[in-house]
């Protein structure tokens, strides 16, 4: 993975397919603050931040605002459709009942 400046994805190791769609890494330069708009996927993420730890994130049902200040570091793994909550071991409306 390249940590340089940026958001980039790659594709999973052949064992984690199906259930991974893809692994994806944002790091956000010196100087410089990040927004963006995570438009829906149907996508559960599970996510580590540098300083902050591990927490998941999705599906989305809609736009969600994302911002991330300067020196952010997140290295994440993106379930595929309804893989996550198989991989978990739990429902995602358990945990986003959880979550609120």
């Amino acid at each position: 993975m390249d940590w340089s400046p940026g958001y980039r994805e790659q594709p999973p190791p052949a064992a984690l397919l199906p259930s991974v769609a893809c692994l994806w890494a944002r790091v956000v330069g010196p100087g410089a603050d990040a927004v963006t708009a995570v438009l829906p996927d149907a996508c559960v993420d599970l996510i580590w931040e540098r300083g902050v730890g591990v927490y998941v994130a999705g599906p989305d049902t809609g736009p969600v605002p994302s911002r991330s200040p300067a020196g952010t570091v997140l290295a994440a793994l993106r379930f595929a459709p309804g893989a996550a909550g198989p991989a978990l071991g739990m429902p995602m409306l358990s945990l986003s009942i959880l979550t609120m």
